[in-house]
C-alpha cells in the first residue's frame, strides 16, 4: 500500500526538475543557489513530516524578490530579471508543505520555467522535457484529486497501475490535436532572447579577408557551421565555396565589388544539396563548388560564383542548391585578364625572381602552373597552424625561411607567384571536407574545416581549382582518411541526426512552408473526386475499422476489468485447478461452489466477496487484501483432483 500524498509529493519534485533543468544553465548564481537550497530544504521537511516554513512566511519572502528584480528590469535587460524571479518563486514554493493548492502552483511555475528556457535555446531537449512534464502533470492531477478527497488515502499496486494508465490516456488523446495545430500555428525560428538581445556575429573559421602573417598561431574551433543533405561524394571534391578574394596589397587579400562579367559553361557532375547553415549572421551562401542555381527567390549572385542573402539574418534557414563539381569551369567568353593579374605596388624582389624563372622560354600558363606545383611539392613546405611567420614580410619568410604555414600562406604565396608569372588567378575561401552522417544522410562541416585555395584561368579550359596546401610534405597526414567509427562517435552522430531532424522539421518550419502546404492541399482538393476516393480507399478504411474494433475489445478486456471481476476470475481459476466438483462452475453460484468444495478458506472468500458485491458496493482496501491472502493460501494447497 502506498500513500497518495507521498506519490504526489514525489511527482511534484520530478515535475519541478523538468522545469528547472533546461533553465538552470541560463540563470545567474543567486537563483541557482536559491533553487538548490529550496529543493533540498523541501525534501528534508517532507521526510521529517513537519514544515517549519508556513505559507505566510513563503509569501512574505517572495515580496522582496519581486522588488529586487523589478528594479533591475529595463529595455536592455528585460528577460533575466523575469526568469530569475520565476526560479526563486519556484524555489520558495518547493521549500514548503506540498498541499493540493501549493502543488498546483508548483506545476504552473515549473511550466513557466520550462517555457522561459525557450527564450535562450530551442534544442530538442525542450520537447523531451515538455513531453515528460505533461505526462507527469496529468498523472499528478489525478493523484491530487484523490488526495483532496482523503489526504490519508492509500492505494495498492494494482490500483496505481490503473491510475497510471488513465493518466497516460490524457496526453495521448491530445496528440491528434498537436498534429493538427503544428502545421498552422505560428512559431519563431530563434530563441526570443536573440531578438531582444542580439548576440555578436560568429565569424570563427570564416572572415572577409585573407591576411597571412597577422598572427603566429591559429586556434581551431570545432563549432558547427552547416549541414548539407546530399549523397556522399569523393573527398577530393568536397570544396564548399563561400566567397572569392580578387585583390591583394601584398599580405592581405580582399574582395572588390567591381567584378568583371563572366559567362560560365558548367560541364561537371551535377550534385543536389540542401544546406542548413547554423545561425551566424554571415551573408554568404555556402555551396559545393561550384554552385549553378539556388531555390531561393532573392539571392544576390556575382559573376565569380559568389552568392549572398540580400541582407544579414541570424534566423535558422535552409536552401537547396544545384552544383556541378569537377574542379574546373569553362567560360563562353574571355575574362578580364588584367583584373586578375593586378599585383601590389611593393612586391618582394625575391618573389619576382622566382616568378621570372617560371616565365622563361615563353612557357604557356599550364606549364607555369606545373612548374610552380613542383616547386612547392619538392621545396620541403609543411602545413602548420603554429610557429607561423608574422609581419609585412610574412610571405617571403614562408617561401624562403620558415617554410611552414596554413592554407592562407600556401594559397596567397601561390597566387602571388602566378600573377607575377602572368597567369590570371584569384583566391577562393570556404570549407574543405566534412564528416558524413550516414544515419541522417548529410555532411557535418565545422569551423576547423575553413580553407582557402586558388582558382587559375587557363585559356581553352576555364577556371581551374588548385589547392597548394595539398602540395605540403605532410599533406597526407593533415588530410588522411578518417578511420572506422567508434561507439562514442556513432552515438554522437545519432544525437546530431536527432538535432538535425528537430531543426529541420520544427525550428526551420516557417510561414513560407505553411503557405506551401496550404497551396499544395488546395491544389489537390481542387481536383479531388469524392466518389472515386471512397471507392479506392473503402477496403483500407474497412480494414482499419476492424483492426480498431479488435484493439478496443482487447484493451477493454485487459485494462478496463474492475478489480472485483479480476479477483473473481482468479478465484474460479484456482477452484477449477485444485478441486474436483460435481457441478459445472460456469453454471453455478458462488455459494453453490463453496458448498460443493467444503473448504473453510473458500467459504471465507465467498462470504467476504458476496458481502460487498452482492450488496452493490465495491470491495474496500481491507477486504481486497483479505481476499488476496485467501487466494495465496488456496494457491498453495495441494491439488485434490484424482
Amino acid at each position: 500500500m502506498m500513500a497518495i500524498s507521498t506519490l504526489a509529493a514525489v511527482l511534484t519534485y520530478v515535475i519541478s526538475l523538468c522545469g528547472i533543468a533546461p533553465l538552470f544553465p541560463w540563470l545567474t548564481i543567486f537563483p541557482r543557489i536559491f533553487l538548490i537550497a529550496g529543493l533540498l530544504f523541501g525534501v528534508w521537511q517532507d521526510r521529517k513530516g513537519s514544515w517549519r516554513l508556513k505559507p505566510w512566511m513563503q509569501n512574505g519572502a517572495i515580496v522582496p524578490v519581486f522588488i529586487f528584480y523589478f528594479m533591475q528590469f529595463s529595455r536592455v535587460n528585460p528577460v533575466q530579471p523575469v526568469v530569475s524571479a520565476l526560479a526563486i518563486m519556484l524555489a520558495v514554493r518547493l521549500s514548503g508543505e506540498k498541499t493540493v493548492r501549493h502543488s498546483m502552483q508548483i506545476y504552473v511555475l515549473s511550466l513557466f520555467c520550462l517555457a522561459s528556457s525557450s527564450l535562450f535555446d530551442l534544442s530538442p531537449l525542450f520537447l523531451i522535457y515538455l513531453a515528460v512534464m505533461l505526462f507527469l502533470v496529468a498523472l499528478a492531477l489525478v493523484l491530487l484529486t484523490f488526495q483532496d478527497q482523503d489526504p490519508a488515502m492509500k492505494v495498492t499496486m494494482a490500483e496505481l497501475k490503473r491510475v497510471l494508465f488513465s493518466a497516460l490516456m490524457m496526453p495521448v488523446l491530445a496528440v491528434p490535436l498537436l498534429l493538427l495545430f503544428f502545421p498552422i500555428m505560428p512559431r519563431t525560428q530563434l530563441p526570443l532572447w536573440n531578438f531582444l538581445n542580439p548576440s555578436a556575429i560568429r565569424t570563427s573559421g570564416y572572415s572577409d579577408a585573407v591576411e597571412p602573417g597577422s598572427q603566429s598561431s591559429i586556434a581551431e574551433s570545432h563549432s558547427l557551421v552547416f549541414r548539407a543533405e546530399m549523397q556522399g561524394v569523393e573527398p577530393d571534391q568536397l570544396y564548399w565555396r563561400a566567397t572569392v578574394f580578387n585583390h591583394t596589397d601584398g599580405n592581405k587579400w580582399t574582395r572588390t565589388l567591381q567584378i568583371p562579367s563572366e559567362e560560365p559553361k558548367f560541364t561537371g557532375q551535377p550534385v543536389k544539396q540542401i544546406i542548413y547553415p547554423e545561425p551566424s549572421g554571415v551573408q554568404n551562401l555556402i555551396a559545393l563548388d561550384r554552385p549553378v542555381s539556388f531555390d531561393l527567390q532573392r539571392v544576390n549572385r556575382s559573376p565569380d560564383g559568389v552568392s549572398q542573402f540580400p541582407r544579414y539574418s541570424v534566423r535558422r534557414v535552409s536552401y537547396g542548391v544545384n552544383s556541378q563539381i569537377g574542379g574546373f569551369v569553362p567560360q563562353n567568353t574571355a575574362i578580364n585578364r588584367q583584373f586578375y593579374l593586378q599585383l601590389p605596388d611593393r612586391l618582394s624582389p625575391r618573389v619576382k625572381d622566382l616568378a621570372r624563372g617560371l616565365t622563361a622560354k615563353n612557357r604557356d600558363d599550364s606549364v607555369k602552373i606545373e612548374l610552380l606545383e613542383n616547386y612547392f611539392r619538392n621545396g620541403g613546405y609543411r602545413y602548420a597552424t603554429s610557429g607561423l611567420a608574422t609581419g609585412d614580410g610574412a610571405i617571403e619568410q614562408f617561401l624562403y625561411t620558415t617554410k611552414q604555414g596554413h592554407c592562407e600562406f600556401f594559397a596567397s604565396s601561390f597566387a602571388l607567384l602566378l600573377r607575377a608569372a602572368g597567369v590570371p588567378c584569384r583566391l577562393v575561401s570556404g570549407y574543405l571536407g566534412g564528416e558524413y552522417n550516414r544515419l541522417g544522410g548529410y555532411y557535418l562541416v565545422a569551423d576547423d574545416k575553413a580553407h582557402v585555395w586558388v582558382e587559375a584561368y587557363l585559356a581553352g579550359k576555364g577556371w581551374v581549382r588548385i589547392d597548394p596546401s595539398r602540395l605540403a610534405s605532410n599533406a597526407g597526414q593533415v588530410w588522411r582518411p578518417s578511420g572506422p567509427l567508434g561507439v562514442l562517435k556513432r552515438i554522437s552522430l545519432a544525437i546530431d541526426s536527432f538535432n538535425h531532424t528537430w531543426n529541420r522539421s520544427v525550428i526551420a518550419y516557417d510561414f513560407e512552408k505553411q503557405v506551401s502546404i496550404v497551396s499544395h492541399i488546395g491544389a489537390r482538393w481542387h481536383g479531388f473526386d469524392v466518389i472515386k476516393a471512397v471507392r479506392k480507399y473503402l477496403p483500407y478504411l474497412a480494414g482499419f475499422i476492424m483492426i480498431a474494433i479488435t484493439l478496443c475489445a482487447v484493451i477493454r478486456s485487459t485494462f478496463f476489468i474492475s478489480r472485483e471481476q479480476r479477483i473473481l476470475k482468479r478465484f474460479l481459476a484456482i477452484i477449477e485447478q485444485k478441486f474436483t466438483l460435481p457441478i459445472k462452475i460456469s453454471c453455478s453460484g458462488l455459494f453453490e461452489i463453496a458448498a460443493a468444495v467444503n473448504n473453510s478458506d473458500v467459504s471465507d472468500f465467498v462470504a467476504i466477496y458476496a458481502s460487498a458485491v452482492y450488496q452493490d458496493r465495491r470491495l474496500t482496501g481491507y477486504e481486497y487484501q483479505s481476499l488476496l491472502q485467501i487466494l495465496k493460501i488456496l494457491k498453495g494447497l495441494k491439488s485434490q483432483k484424482p
